[in-house]
């Protein structure tokens, strides 16, 4: 009786691993998102697309965004029309793609929400 118990424990525990190696696999190769702060330097609503010179460096990098984008300010939602030359921004977004894609942008006020050296967004933004 004991080897029957045995080889039903095996047995199951081998259907586990089974079963949940796809899940490690994809959840492996999921990429984080990327983040990025600085000021806004130019925005096309035709083409989705911002400019934004990042903060430290001052280089521009191009950004688009979709319709899964997420836009707030402070603690509320805003939309890509609110976007504003000039305005300091909070940006996550997809690395892997040409533009990268905007997952959420976060209008800042300059001294509000940032610490220096902290690369993480204000503790009340809704598209974090």
């Amino acid at each position: 009786m004991k080897i029957k118990s045995h080889i039903y424990k095996t047995t199951v525990a081998a259907l586990c691993v089974l079963v949940l190696s796809p899940a490690l696999v994809l959840a492996a190769d999921t990429t984080q998102p990327s983040r990025e702060r600085g000021i806004i330097k130019s925005v096309d609503a035709n083409t989705q697309t911002l400019v934004v010179a990042k903060r430290g460096n001052n280089s521009e990098q191009t950004f688009q965004w979709n319709d899964q984008t997420k836009f707030w300010e402070r603690d509320k939602t805003v939309t890509a029309s609110d976007l504003k030359v000039g305005e300091h921004v909070f940006l996550r977004y997809s690395p892997d793609s040409d533009p990268p894609i905007l997952q959420s942008l976060g209008i800042t006020h300059f001294g509000s929400g940032w610490h220096d050296g902290n690369k993480s967004c204000p503790t009340n933004s809704p598209g974090a």
